[in-house]
């Protein structure tokens, strides 16, 4: 810990970091979004620094063995995290986490959003999401929504839909968003919320009725965002985001955070995210950490008031 820590004093006063290479820890499975995206970015680093950049998958318990270990990591910069949203979900809903999100990391920049899509059959009745309400409410025992997982955005955005809209639809849980998908395709689910990658695979084979977010998608003109159709809380989205060790010094974490904003909005690395079916944002630290915060706020009185728990 202490060489660690003198390292990061050398760096910082020196105006040598990076010295070594750099590890971006992705805390799940290797050829997902979140996968490919840290890749993508870790190339591009890479070049412009003239220095090794590693991606190391280490998957496991949803996200919480990757994330504990950056938490423990020398915060000297050279560990970094590939975070998704879930990363300030799994704290509330599990008993035995590995981390705090607010006191174990410091937020560098917000990579992108997820937006989530409520899909529904293409041979469905509802067009809009007045009608799957309406046909929800006359009914219920013909109606559900589907999601990718307990406890995830998909999930949680489900039970929102159910209060504010005065339903109260069977909640089905699938192992994915491609599952889930793939259930919706077949008719078995009436609707459900997927994320933006996976309705970019299916969109000519599925309905849309709402987007989450503060705006409308590009490649969607037309669909409406939950905010228009009088919903609340349904700005948060899913993200992927970059983050450090809690105690980094601040002259790293900010050359981090500089350096990998400029590369997110570059154009080329922008429009290979766009093909993801993400949105590339490239944020400042403070942004980032007011999307966690709202996130942590949102779906954690969600998580409490339903009693959602993971064992």
């Amino acid at each position: 810990m202490f060489a660690g820590t003198a390292a990061a004093q050398a760096d910082t006063s020196t105006g040598t970091y990076p010295s070594k290479p750099i590890t971006i820890v992705v805390p799940y499975a290797p050829g997902g979004v979140a996968d490919s995206t840290a890749r993508l970015l870790a190339q591009r680093l890479q070049e412009a620094w003239h220095q090794g950049v590693v991606v190391e998958n280490r998957a496991g318990a949803g996200g919480l063995i990757g994330a504990g270990i950056v938490a423990r990591a020398p915060a000297d910069g050279y560990t970094m995290l590939l975070g998704v949203s879930g990363l300030v979900l799994q704290p509330q809903l599990v008993k035995k986490t590995t981390y705090d999100p607010f006191r174990d990391f410091s937020p560098i920049t917000l990579i992108a959003r997820l937006p989530l899509l409520l899909a529904v059959p293409k041979s469905g009745a509802a067009q809009t999401l007045q009608e799957f309400v309406a046909r929800g409410k006359t009914n219920p025992a013909g109606t559900n929504i589907g999601n990718y997982g307990v406890g995830t955005p998909s999930h949680l955005l489900s039970i929102m839909l159910n209060q504010q809209a005065g339903m109260d639809l069977p909640l089905v849980p699938f192992q994915g968003s491609s599952q889930l998908a793939t259930n919706l395709l077949g008719g078995q689910i009436s609707g459900g919320l997927i994320d933006s990658v996976t309705a970019r695979q299916f969109a000519e084979r599925l309905n849309f009725l709402a987007v989450t977010g503060t705006q409308r998608l590009p490649g969607l003109p037309g669909l409406p965002t939950f905010r228009e159709l009088g919903y609340r809380s349904f700005e948060q989205d899913g993200w992927l985001g970059v983050l450090v060790p809690a105690a980094t010094p601040q002259a790293i974490a900010d050359k981090l955070s500089i350096e990998l904003a400029r590369i997110i909005k570059s154009p080329e690395v922008s429009a290979k995210i766009e093909n993801m079916g993400i949105t590339p944002v490239g944020s400042s630290p403070a942004e980032f950490a007011k999307v966690m915060r709202a996130d942590f706020d949102v779906y954690g009185k969600v998580i409490r008031e339903a009693n959602i728990r993971i064992d």
